[in-house]
């Protein structure tokens, strides 16, 4: 077997705890052992721990010494440029042990591209590693064509095995949060300036429909939300779990205007259609396929969000349309070993193994 080590900055976040346990029993079936090294894991974790994990310290020292010590054959980075490690580790890795290096990411820092010193470090790191794994293939861009051979491109995406909710509970589901609307956007995620969640609520004002509703989902620790108020919005705070998908599947429509992010996964997952505005580039974004699964607005028309939202709201064929196609893409795209494929075909050029499995 050939030893992969993750290392997972920080500590590892709840979303991927389900990914890389998949991602380990994958990998098994091509001859790669692997497994994950981290500070820790984010509190609260609901997941089991399916794959092989290290608590380690994230530095030079003792990442140099797990490695030595447990034969690693081939590194995989997921660390991010604020950490004063990474290139040292790379040297030392490369250099010092002879191990090879994947990095994995996005390519660039997608929120701020202009950054000339923060991409040149991700130039370099791209010379250095031995492969890219890149989140999404329009994100090759970002990379000098002299590297395109050695990038391979897994799909970023979630291990998601939410059944789905009966219709007749929708009902249900609604009322236990006090939501009396007939049709419903949810919008769900951490509550960041960035995401502007005002542009929804503006949008919602201009429609002045009593039976439409906005249901905001997720912690605001900025106090994004204090200064919005209105008539049926409902302000829930964190959910998460089976709740979580429960509530999306009771609503009609997800938008969500800032950077679309790992929550279009879980919007089409339940079948809700899509809205957002341009202007923030994302990994994810590749999934929303504008006046098909969704719509993408120009940034800050809040009328014409209001349009698109009270169209897909309002004729429930369209949306029906758009909720099939948004479970298709995901299904097909976003399918967890679309993700898993990415990683053995990268180890495997590494490695000079044969992508032969079961």
């Amino acid at each position: 077997m050939i030893r992969v080590l993750l290392i997972n900055q920080d500590r590892i976040p709840h979303f991927r705890v389900p990914v890389y346990g998949y991602l380990s029993r994958y990998l098994n079936n091509y001859g790669f052992e692997f497994m994950v090294a981290s500070a820790g894991i984010q509190s609260g974790n609901p997941h089991p721990i399916e794959f092989q994990y290290a608590e380690i310290p994230l530095s030079v020292r003792s990442l140099t010494r797990f490695i030595s010590r447990q034969r690693i054959d081939v590194i995989i980075s997921w660390v991010d440029m604020k950490h004063l490690y990474l290139f040292p580790m790379y040297f030392t890795a490369k250099v010092l042990l002879g191990r090879k290096m994947i990095y994995w990411g996005q390519g660039r820092d997608l929120l701020n591209k202009e950054a000339r010193i923060k991409n040149l470090a991700y130039a370099v790191e791209q010379a250095i590693c031995d492969a890219i794994i890149l989140y999404a293939d329009h994100l090759k861009k970002y990379v000098p064509g002299r590297f395109h051979k050695k990038v391979f491109v897994a799909n970023n995406t979630l291990c998601l095995n939410y059944p789905g909710l009966p219709p007749e509970a929708r009902g249900n589901v609604l009322a236990e949060y006090g939501i009396h609307t007939k049709k419903n956007i949810i919008c769900m995620g951490r509550m960041q300036k960035r995401k502007r969640v005002e542009h929804i609520v503006e949008a919602v004002a201009y429609m002045k429909r009593p039976d439409i509703g906005l249901i905001l989902v997720g912690p605001d620790q900025d106090g994004i939300l204090n200064k919005i108020e209105g008539d049926n919005i409902y302000k829930l705070g964190p959910i998460y779990g089976v709740k979580k998908f429960d509530l999306l599947s009771a609503a009609d429509v997800y938008c969500f205007p800032g950077a679309v992010g790992l929550s279009i996964i879980d919007a089409f997952h339940c079948g809700l259609p899509f809205v957002t505005e341009y202007g923030d580039e994302s990994a994810e974004i590749m999934y929303l396929k504008d006046g098909v699964n969704g719509f993408i607005v120009p940034r800050g028309n809040t009328q014409e969000m209001a349009e698109k939202l009270m169209l897909l709201l309002d004729n429930e064929a369209l949306r029906q349309q758009f909720s099939d196609a948004a479970k298709r893409e995901i299904a097909e795209n976003g399918n967890i070993d679309k993700l898993c494929a990415g990683f053995r075909d990268a180890l495997c050029y590494v490695t000079k193994a044969k992508p032969e499995g079961h």
